[in-house]
């Protein structure tokens, strides 16, 4: 059976194997400023925007930095807390920057906290790190953190790289585009060997994958897994000795390959997971590995680069051997509208809107439109938005921004951002730094049903304010907050949904002012593992509580 399929430039391909051949990256640019570090404090210290750092050989042990676990004196990396009372180290806003070691075998960073992420690069263009060995502390144990970890960037390149574990990911990709895996080696983690979530043109190429899953005798999840997103290659690498559930995994992810890789000696439950759209599958030599199915429960057939359905008698049989194909064709992402001076953009309907999301500006809406009358509704990406599949319909979900203000253009709230379906968030939010919502009613379009989608959905954000909001049902909460800090509500009111009004979770530093809280179930508010949280001026201590008339606070029990 043919198919037709979009496939991908051998060029792409060739550029990780082109830098290998002519000796490593090109010098940093003249105007790039260069500085050699050899301890963790000149580390910390170096990191910026346009910034090479160059580190001398030894181990730079995270949890030594004399700064570990308190302010670090650089705006572009801090702390973070953990679930084991640790803290991971947290990098932003660094375009340009280079990470190099002095070799895999001379350089190596460690973190000693099992629930941090080695290193998370956030919000960055550009980013490099090469010749470097990085895990946590070498001593045996199960972990729940990563090695690398690349939240909102673009333009990544891991080349020359040790990643071992205790680890559960070797990389780690989330909302990124660009991003290239080449010349490494990643071993003994416990989940996955590389991991994109919402990715455009992920690369893993001329690498070594093994020893992974073997950790506390539980296989790995899956060695290479992708969601959603447009591009994911897995190519010229040697894949041995590894313990997974699954080899290649993809859901819904468009333009997925997997070319001419060695896989050598594995113990497999299946070696592909396709759902919603196939993978092209050639080139490979399977060989020794203990492998129970070739593709998994509700898998679809992976396709040759000529559009052919694959057997497992065709994937048994299969040879090394270069593979030529045709161009993928990934579609762009689209850059956000051009900031006039001022740094304020009027929209007046949804494709206005979508086109206005970016950093460091003011959208006003000027007239009231739903989401769902955007003309790619739900289908077109943006650097800092994507849509995500909902039962019954796409969510808007925007990542990655910082300093971005919405506002209705009259301060009394009338102007309305609305969204169909009932399973949907009207808006959501991650990894985003100073968001500012005002003058704005947001809601679902019928507010006279049931849904199971919260108004506005925040996630890993920091820098929340929502001011002069009206926030309605249908839905199922006016506001739902996880894994952030700095959230505060001023005059807003939020009214008519169906399991409640707020909820917090792991939200640090919130500030509720004159806000309203009615004809929502009891509990109003829900706060579960929150600190530093005021209510009109006042301290709050406990987990749920309901809003008099007079806008107090009382206290209710569930359960």
């Amino acid at each position: 059976m043919k198919h037709t399929i979009r496939t991908k430039a051998l060029a792409l391909l060739t550029v990780g194997l082109m830098l290998l051949v002519l000796g490593g990256w090109a010098p940093a640019p003249a105007d790039m400023k260069i500085v050699e570090v050899a301890t963790v404090d000149e580390l910390l210290a170096a990191i910026g925007p346009n910034v090479t750092v160059a580190l001398q050989p030894g181990e730079y042990d995270f949890a030594a930095a004399t700064t570990y676990g308190k302010a670090t004196g650089n705006p572009c990396c801090r702390w973070d807390a953990t679930a084991e009372q640790g803290f991971e180290l947290y990098v932003t806003g660094v375009d340009g920057l280079t990470l190099r070691g002095a070799g895999m075998d001379e350089t190596t960073l460690l973190a000693e906290d099992r629930y941090a992420n080695v290193l998370t690069i956030a919000n960055s263009r550009n980013v490099t790190v090469s010749g470097i060995t990085a895990g946590h502390d070498p001593a045996p144990g199960y972990c729940s953190g990563g090695v690398l970890h690349f939240v909102n960037c673009g333009t990544v390149t891991v080349e020359g790289c040790g990643l071992f574990g205790c680890g559960t990911t070797g990389v780690w990709t989330m909302n990124c585009n660009d991003v290239t895996v080449t010349g490494s080696r990643i071993y003994e983690c416990s989940d996955s060997a590389v991991y994109a979530d919402g990715c455009w043109n992920v690369q893993v190429l001329d690498s070594e994958i093994d020893h992974n899953g073997w950790k506390n005798d539980t296989p790995a999840s899956c060695l290479f897994q992708s969601y959603g997103g447009d591009g994911f290659t897995v190519s010229d690498c040697r894949v041995h000795d590894n313990s997974a559930y699954t080899l290649f995994e993809c859901n819904n992810t468009r333009n997925a390959c997997f070319l001419t890789n060695k896989v050598e000696y594995n113990a497999l439950q299946s070696a592909f997971t396709l759902r919603g759209v196939p993978a092209v599958v050639g080139g490979c030599a399977f060989h020794g590995n203990d492998l129970y199915t070739w593709f998994g429960d509700s898998s679809l057939a992976a396709l040759d680069p000529d559009g052919n359905e694959l057997t497992a008698i065709d994937l048994a049989a299969m040879q090394i051997r270069p593979v030529q194909y045709a161009d993928m064709e990934i579609a762009p992402l689209k850059e956000p509208t051009p900031v006039p001076p001022g740094g304020e953009i009027t929209v007046t309907n949804a494709d206005e809107f979508l086109a206005a999301i970016g950093p460091d500006r003011t959208i006003v809406v000027s007239e009231s439109f739903c989401l769902a009358d955007a003309a790619d509704y739900g289908s077109d990406e943006g650097l800092y938005y994507r849509w995500e599949t909902c039962y019954d319909g796409p969510q808007l979900v925007i990542s990655g921004v910082y300093d971005l203000t919405i506002r209705g253009a009259k301060a009394d709230g009338s102007t309305t951002v609305t969204a169909v379906p009932r399973y949907a968030n009207v808006i959501g939010f991650t990894f985003c730094d100073n968001v500012t919502i005002a003058d704005l009613t947001l809601g679902h379009s019928d507010g006279t049903s049931e849904c199971s989608g919260d108004v506005l959905d925040f996630e890993n954000c920091n820098g929340i304010t929502l001011d002069g909001c009206r926030l309605y049902g249908c839905g199922t909460l006016g506001v739902n907050a996880w894994y952030c800090t700095e959230l505060q509500l001023t005059d807003c009111e939020i009214y008519d949904c169906s399991i409640g009004g707020v909820v917090l979770g792991s939200v640090y530093d919130v500030t509720f002012e004159n806000c309203s809280i009615h004809d929502v179930p009891s509990p109003a508010i829900s706060l579960y593992g929150c600190d530093e949280v005021m209510w009109n001026n006042a301290d709050v201590s406990g987990e749920h509580f309901d809003v008099s008339k007079s806008g107090n606070l009382i206290p209710v029990t569930i359960g």
